[in-house]
């Protein structure tokens, strides 16, 4: 598969034999999260799918959608600048932020988003709805210590698994 990539002009291999993306390869690869992330806004925008429940369809979709889908897409859906976990549209700029566990204890900050390599764990992204943990809620940091991480959600106290001080990212 390396070796198509590589012949059909979307990579290279280095001298120490790493993979490097071509121009062409990124474009590729952005237009293939664009889509990704198109399909589960409208998974949730329109079809009302939960938040925490569209990666896994997304990705059936974003292979068999078409140019014109996807600028049908972005009219219907008014040009979002995010999927649902918060995740900013290839092309945006995205909003400045951190891991959750860099809040100070009594410091205030809105979930902005979940990146992408937390969307494939098995049960994280449903975890953290039940937990009320979604982007733009605003969370309050209570205690953060090692194996602790308490947090105020519209003024409810949770206990957060300690993960999610890294996996959770805020506003700046």
């Amino acid at each position: 598969m390396v070796h198509r990539l590589e012949r059909d002009g979307l990579l290279r291999l280095d001298e120490r034999r790493e993979v490097r993306l071509t121009e062409r390869g990124l474009e590729a690869a952005s237009s293939i999260v664009r889509r990704h992330r198109l399909a589960e806004r409208m998974l949730v925008d329109l079809l009302g799918y939960e938040w925490w429940k569209t990666h896994e369809e997304a990705e059936r979709i974003e292979h068999a959608m078409s140019r014109e889908m996807e600028e049908r897409l972005v009219e219907v859906l008014g040009d979002p600048q995010t999927c649902p976990h918060g995740n900013p549209m290839p092309g945006t700029t995205p909003r400045a932020t951190r891991p959750l566990e860099r809040l100070t204890t009594g410091e205030r900050a809105k979930v902005e988003r979940i990146p992408d390599q937390f969307e494939h764990e098995p049960g994280f992204l449903e975890y953290l709805d039940t937990q009320g943990v979604r982007p733009g809620v605003t969370l309050e940091m209570i205690e953060h210590r090692p194996g602790t991480l308490r947090v105020a959600v519209d003024g409810d106290i949770r206990s957060l698994r300690p993960d999610c001080g890294q996996k959770v990212w805020v506003a700046v």
